[in-house]
């Protein structure tokens, strides 16, 4: 429900929220737990950018498979999407992908697989492959154990960016909450850009009542990054991304300083939910988000 009445300064905190969000949302309609097909999935992406919540939604997230197959629901709009692939199908990234009508890869999300797990031979081929495409942005999905100061030190001089997972259909991909401040720390001191993928349905923490896993929050995690930026250490940032109590990890946005830096999105099959939540805990207006 839009609240009247706010006053001037109200008003402008919610503006700088508006900024803060801006393209934070990317949209994994076709994924899980949503798995909307993928013609449903372009249609309602294209509706959302002729409303106010467009200015939140980043990319449309597909399987490298699924695109020759997007082009042809595009019509006579170009999508703007990112490509998932895993290190086995880095050469099936042909250069005639770039040339389907209508399709824009911005960028391209890399998961470790196989051998990938157990050596560091996919450094060069990521390498090579931002060479070959300077134009797409490159991030690559690494587990909680690969993600060191060496790694992630050599991504940042590369050009790429980290893809952290934070949670998934299964317990064992969910992160302790320590792990997730480690992850967090390591890419902020080596100065890493970094997405999250799974989980992320709200903006605090919750119990899911189906499978009774806890979620992170991504106001949680957002507050905790800008405390890290902070210099604050691991310790405050883990209160925070474990706090329930919506207060403090807003005033944390509010006076952290560019935490959109290092977090720069995340990824979630329905972009309205985290959206609503926002709207819930007074973050956003109605108005900014529903027409």
């Amino acid at each position: 429900m839009q609240k009247w009445g706010l006053s001037f300064v109200e008003r402008i905190v919610i503006m700088n929220n508006v900024q803060q969000f801006h393209r934070f949302f990317d949209d994994s309609a076709v994924y899980y737990p949503c798995f909307v097909p993928l013609d449903r999935a372009i249609g309602e992406h294209f509706d959302r950018q002729n409303k106010p919540m467009s200015r939140f939604i980043g990319t449309l997230i597909l399987p490298l498979a699924k695109l020759e197959e997007a082009a042809q629901y595009t019509g006579d709009e170009v999508l703007r999407v990112s490509a998932v692939i895993s290190t086995d199908e880095l050469a099936d990234l042909r250069r005639d992908f770039y040339e389907l009508p209508n399709i824009d890869i911005a960028s391209v999300e890399i998961k470790l697989v196989g051998a990938a797990l157990t050596n560091t031979a996919w450094l060069g081929d990521v390498e090579k492959l931002i060479q070959q495409h300077r134009n797409t942005f490159v991030w690559v999905e690494i587990p909680t154990a690969l993600v060191t100061a060496d790694i992630v030190r050599k991504l940042r001089h590369m050009g790429a960016g980290l893809k952290y997972r934070t949670g998934g259909d299964r317990e064992e991909l969910f992160p302790t909450p320590q792990d997730l401040i480690t992850v967090l720390r390591t890419a902020i001191d080596a100065a890493l850009p970094f997405k999250l993928t799974a989980g992320l349905h709200r903006a605090l923490r919750y119990r899911d009542e189906k499978t009774g896993r806890l979620h992170f929050g991504f106001l949680n995690i957002a507050a905790a990054v800008a405390t890290l930026r902070a210099g604050k250490g691991e310790a405050e940032a883990l209160s925070v991304l474990e706090g329930d109590d919506a207060a403090p990890l807003i005033y944390a946005l509010q006076s952290g300083e560019n935490w959109r830096d290092s977090f720069r999105s995340f990824s979630t099959c329905n972009v309205v939910e985290p959206l609503n939540t926002l709207i819930d805990l007074d973050v956003l207006a109605e108005g900014d988000v529903h027409p």
